[in-house]
């Protein structure tokens, strides 16, 4: 959990970092940039995640840590694709909703279990 916390806050320092001292022309800037806000998303998602929720006078039971960190990955990934495609000015409704599907589809495919017999 104390490593999310740290890659929360060094990509958030990154993004200030970029943001308050190169020019927006510069292409290696603006990637950089993504890719901070997608570790971002990441790892907020992934901290999400990992806390559980509390139900009905009970706490929800954790994520394992390997399926939060999936699924915060696959946020940070949509996330930079996304902000990516609005870059190269690529985005639109209907290339978001492919983006995010494929993700969802991909998702669907990881979470599924096959059902044992025993």
């Amino acid at each position: 959990m104390r490593l999310v916390d740290i890659a929360f806050v060094a990509c958030i320092l990154i993004a200030v970092a970029v943001v308050s001292t190169r020019d927006p022309d510069e292409p290696w800037a603006v990637a950089l940039l993504i890719l901070a806000l997608a570790g971002v998303a990441a790892s907020f998602a992934t901290w999400l995640l990992m806390r559980g929720r509390p139900t009905r006078g009970r706490r929800a039971p954790r994520l394992t840590s390997s399926v939060a960190g999936r699924r915060g990955l696959e946020v940070g990934a949509v996330t930079a694709l996304l902000l990516w495609l609005r870059a190269v000015d690529g985005l639109s409704f209907v290339t978001a909703a492919f983006v995010v599907a494929t993700f969802v589809a991909a998702e669907l495919v990881l979470a599924a279990r096959p059902n044992s017999s025993r």
